[in-house]
């Protein structure tokens, strides 16, 4: 009976699907399975790019693994929100996300990513983002940081968007965690920051998968200093991204 449920232990190991467990920094794609679908909905008060606002947004990403190592990804959204009475046009944009170091090699893993896309507001924004991770056992870490140059003169010239998570493995297809995302957070202390504010997001987040589907679900916490020494402003945002490998 032992060794029934260690060879069903294994066969389930077998299948789970390389996917990094979080909803904001996630880089690309690992493993035999090269091309993921998937469907991203988010309610609540969206600070933070790139779609940002409030509402219900509907998202659609495709990632594709060209190369081992290369992941090309394009990504798009819309959302409706209370005070409209129609669908925004969101984001759209696509980046090539490339596997640096591994931590076999090196003791962490290095992502770098280069791309870019529109926001709601139609403004084009180049975009940079790194993500650096480890693993000790079933848990693991990761930083991230973004680095952003709208194309436009009302808005600040080179935008940071910094990340930390943690996610524990408690079984071979399901991993939970946290998740901290801030932007703009110089505007804290300086009154100059033209984007509108600080923001930053926090919350637990969660990963499971069934053979190729997956589902990534993160609930959390939003604060806005819209100036600069101002009291901050309390939300909530729910996502779930739903994929299919294959």
């Amino acid at each position: 009976m032992r060794w029934a449920v260690v060879m069903a232990g294994m066969l389930l190991a077998s299948q789970a699907v390389a996917e990094t467990p979080y909803v904001y920094q996630q880089g690309g794609l690992e493993g035999e399975q090269r091309t993921a679908v998937e469907s991203q909905t988010t309610l609540g008060t969206r600070e933070l790019r790139p779609l940002g606002g409030r509402g219900i947004e509907q998202g659609v990403r495709v990632r594709h693994q060209i190369l081992d190592g290369t992941t090309l990804e394009a990504f798009g959204g819309a959302v409706w929100q209370p005070d409209a009475t129609d669908l925004r046009a969101g984001a759209i944009g696509a980046e090539v996300i490339q596997r640096v170091l591994t931590q076999k090699s090196v003791g962490v893993s290095l992502q770098i990513a280069l791309g870019g896309y529109r926001d709601v507001t139609g403004v084009f924004v180049p975009r940079a983002r790194v993500l650096v991770g480890r693993s000790w056992g079933r848990l693991h870490t990761q930083v991230s940081g973004n680095l952003e140059a709208p194309i436009s003169r009302k808005r600040d010239g080179l935008d940071m968007i910094l990340g930390a998570a943690a996610a524990w493995q408690v079984s071979a297809q399901t991993s939970i965690g946290l998740e901290a995302v801030g932007e703009d957070l110089e505007a804290i202390w300086d009154p100059s920051e033209s984007e509108g504010g600080a923001r930053l997001l926090a919350g637990p987040s969660l990963h499971t998968q069934f053979g190729a589907l997956y589902v990534h679900g993160n609930i959390g916490a939003t604060t806005w200093w819209p100036v600069a020494g101002s009291a901050p402003l309390t939300g909530a945002l729910g996502r779930v991204n739903v994929g299919w490998r294959f």
